[in-house]
């Protein structure tokens, strides 16, 4: 007499786990591509100190079946760094294989972890909730000036790279060559051939890095402005992640400043002599 064995039911889809998520890398490795890094509410801890982004998982994505569904046939997703996505676990209950369904779109401005949760520079921002306001105030104080003081601007860079998921020397190299660029300066009232913290072609030609920009700030915020430095800012991480993806995986594989430096400086900005002595000022202020 055979006997039938149970079915495994967290496996089986019996048991099933919905999560809402956030995108924070669309730039997979060599063979998981078509996936996105999310990070996954009540299951993995904001706090990226607590949880890194390398430890978070990569999700495959649900596409329609107007698509091939075969290596080089149809097309890859399109989400991008920052959306937000619904999911469903493909093991149930031991939640380790997600799987996007689809994006809700969303209007976030700042996102949670830039409001302070992260902390990643607590020997400097002490995080509690009668000081959540400070830390605001030094994330998007004068944000909306074309120059404001380089040291709280190098502070703020530093801030937000490493809140969006970059090692402190990453971070350290990205604020290095936008200092020796523009000393963080978001416009000029004169029109220029070049604009914004990275010297952008001041050109709004299809496929250019400022019509891209342009986009960008009008689609994260019908209010956005693209003069703001947090939305240029933004803007670096979103072109890392997808324009320059290769670029973004080297330097996230970076182990020192100097590599790190001359990654940016080579295959990024493309244009100062300065990112290294400025990168290891940035690096060394977090650490004084």
């Amino acid at each position: 007499m055979n006997v039938l064995r149970p079915i495994q039911k967290e496996f089986y889809g019996d048991d099933y786990r919905w999560f809402f998520a956030t995108v924070v890398n669309a730039s997979p490795p060599a063979g998981l591509e078509g996936r996105v890094k999310v990070r996954i509410y009540g299951v993995h801890n904001p706090l990226t100190n607590e949880i890194p982004e390398k430890d978070l998982p990569w999700a495959q994505v649900l596409l329609p079946t107007t698509e091939g569904g075969s290596s080089g046939i149809g097309r890859i997703p399109q989400l991008v760094a920052g959306a937000f996505v619904f999911g469903v676990f493909l093991d149930g209950v031991s939640s380790q294989i997600p799987l996007i369904l689809g994006s809700l779109p969303r209007t976030e401005f700042p996102t949670a972890i830039q409001t302070g949760r992260n902390v990643s520079f607590q020997d400097k921002f002490e995080y509690d909730q009668d000081r959540l306001q400070n830390v605001v105030a030094l994330q998007f104080k004068n944000d909306r000036e074309a120059s404001a003081s380089i040291g709280l601007r190098r502070q703020q860079a530093m801030k937000f790279f490493i809140d969006n998921g970059y090692e402190l020397i990453q971070a350290a190299a990205l604020t290095g060559a936008i200092e020796g660029v523009s000393s963080f300066r978001t416009y000029d009232i004169e029109a220029t051939d070049t604009v914004g913290i990275l010297k952008w072609r001041n050109t709004t030609a299809i496929g250019s890095r400022f019509s891209e920009l342009l986009r960008f700030a009008a689609q994260y915020s019908p209010n956005s402005d693209w003069r703001l430095y947090s939305i240029q800012l933004q803007f670096v991480v979103f072109e890392l992640r997808n324009r320059f993806n290769l670029v973004n995986s080297k330097l996230i594989a970076s182990t020192n400043l100097k590599d790190a430096s001359a990654i940016i400086n080579r295959e990024y900005v493309k244009g100062t002599n300065q990112t290294d002595r400025l990168a290891q000022r940035a690096y060394d202020e977090v650490l004084s």
